[in-house]
C-alpha cells in the first residue's frame, strides 16, 4: 500500500512562509506605495488598478500617511478588518486619485475586506459571468480581457513567492511523525477490509510515498529521507521553472464548466487546470502512482476546495483509494477547522456512501499545526 500526502497552502503557512493571498495582496500595495516614493513619476498604472499622487501634494506628505498605513498593517496585534484600507487612506486626505482597472483585482479587494479570497475562485465566477445589455441581450465575458489581468497577477504571485521562498524555515517534528507512521488499519476503509477479510489487514508501513504538492515552493523537500521511497510531485509547478506554474481553475464537475467547453472560443478554457495539466508529465506521474496499488490520502494544509475538484475526484473516487485522512489547524481560541475540511472532501465526491466510508472520522484525526506551532 501506497501513500499521498496532499500539500496545501496552509503546510507553507505552518512554517512560517506568508504565502495567503492577503499577504500577497498586501506585498502587492507595497509594491505600489514604494514605486510612488522612489520613482521620478507621480503615477502607478500596471492593468489591475492606477494610482497617481496628485500635482500639488509633496512627496513627504504622500510619505507619512504610507508609512503609517504600512505600519499599521506590519502590526500582527491587529486584525486585517481594522485597518484603514489602502486607497481610502489617501483619497480621504486629497492626496491622489485611484481606480480600479481589474474587474479581477477590484472583486479580490472587496473579498479580502470581508476577511477571505480565493483569487481563482474569483476568476471562475468572472469567466462564466454573463451579463445583460439592452441592445444585445446576454453578453459573454471578455476572456482575452480577464486572462491577461489574470496573466499579471500570476507574475506578481510568483514574485512574490520566490522572495518569501528564501525565509529559512523549521522542520516540524509532528508533521515528520505523520509522514512516515504506518497507515493503521482502522483508518482503512470497511469496504476494502471487508474485500480482503478483517483478519488480513494490519497496520501497513507504506511501500511508496508522494508528496503532491499544490504549493510552488519547495518546503516538502525538508523531508525527504535516504532511507525510504518518497518524492515530491509539483503538480502545479514551481518556481525555479516560472513557465511551469499553472494558476487558473479546476472543476470540470461544475455546471459552468460544460457551458465554457460548448464555447468555440479557446480563449476561455486557457486558464483551466485539467488543459494545463497536459503541458508536463506531473499529472501522468500521479496517474501512474495511484495505478500501482492501493493508496491512503493525508491532507496536510489543504482546504480542498472547489478549484482543485477535478483532480481531488480522480484522487479520491478512484478504485485504489482506501482511506483519506485529513489533518487539520487549531487557532489561538483552540477551535479547529475539521468540520471546514470535511465538508469541503465531500464536495469532492459523486458518492456521498463513498466518502463516508473512506474519510476517516475525526477520532482518529489529529492537528498537524496548532496556532502557537505556527507562531514559533
Amino acid at each position: 500500500m501506497n501513500r499521498i500526502i496532499l500539500i496545501g497552502n496552509g503546510f507553507d503557512l505552518a512554517h512560517g512562509l506568508r504565502t495567503s493571498y492577503e499577504d500577497f495582496f498586501f506585498w502587492c500595495l507595497k509594491q505600489y506605495g514604494y514605486s510612488l516614493l522612489h520613482e521620478s513619476s507621480k503615477e502607478v498604472s500596471d492593468g489591475l488598478c492606477s494610482l497617481k499622487i496628485k500635482d500639488d501634494v509633496k512627496v513627504h506628505s504622500w510619505a507619512s500617511v504610507y508609512q503609517g498605513w504600512y505600519f499599521k498593517r506590519e502590526n500582527p496585534f491587529i486584525p486585517w478588518n481594522e485597518y484603514d484600507a489602502f486607497f481610502n487612506a489617501f483619497e480621504d486626505k486629497n492626496l491622489c486619485d485611484f481606480s480600479f482597472t481589474s474587474q479581477l483585482f477590484k472583486m479580490i479587494w472587496n473579498r479580502i475586506q470581508l476577511g477571505w479570497v480565493d483569487i481563482e475562485n474569483e476568476y471562475f465566477s468572472l469567466l462564466t459571468e454573463e451579463k445583460m445589455s439592452f441592445d444585445k441581450g446576454f453578453v459573454k465575458p471578455n476572456y482575452k480581457e480577464l486572462n491577461s489581468q489574470l496573466d499579471i497577477l500570476r507574475e506578481k504571485l510568483i514574485q512574490y513567492l520566490k522572495c518569501e521562498s528564501e525565509k529559512e524555515t523549521p522542520v516540524i517534528e509532528n508533521i515528520s511523525n505523520i509522514i512516515y507512521r504506518p497507515i493503521r488499519k482502522r483508518e482503512i476503509s470497511v469496504a476494502y477490509k471487508k474485500s480482503l477479510g478483517e483478519n488480513a489487514i494490519e497496520d501497513i508501513t507504506p511501500c511508496a510515498t508522494m508528496f503532491l504538492n499544490f504549493n510552488y515552493t519547495k518546503t516538502p523537500e525538508k523531508y525527504l529521507s535516504d532511507s525510504s521511497e518518497v518524492l515530491v510531485n509539483y503538480i502545479h509547478g514551481h518556481l525555479e521553472n516560472p513557465e511551469s506554474v499553472i494558476f487558473g481553475y479546476g472543476d470540470e464537475l461544475d455546471s459552468d464548466f460544460k457551458k465554457l467547453q460548448n464555447m468555440n472560443d479557446n480563449e476561455c478554457m486557457r486558464h483551466i487546470k485539467s488543459i494545463r495539466y497536459m503541458e508536463a508529465d506531473s499529472y501522468r506521474k500521479m496517474q501512474e502512482f495511484i495505478e500501482s496499488d492501493t493508496f491512503q490520502v493525508i491532507i496536510l494544509g489543504h482546504s480542498c476546495g472547489l478549484s482543485d475538484r477535478t483532480l481531488l475526484n480522480t484522487l479520491f473516487e478512484h478504485k485504489n483509494c482506501v482511506s483519506i485522512k485529513p489533518y487539520y489547524y487549531v487557532n489561538k481560541e483552540g477551535k479547529d477547522n475539521h468540520l471546514d475540511i470535511i465538508q469541503n472532501i465531500s464536495r469532492n465526491f459523486t458518492d456521498m456512501k463513498l466518502m463516508r466510508d473512506r474519510v476517516v472520522n475525526k477520532t482518529f484525526c489529529e492537528p498537524f499545526v496548532n496556532y502557537k506551532e505556527s507562531q514559533e
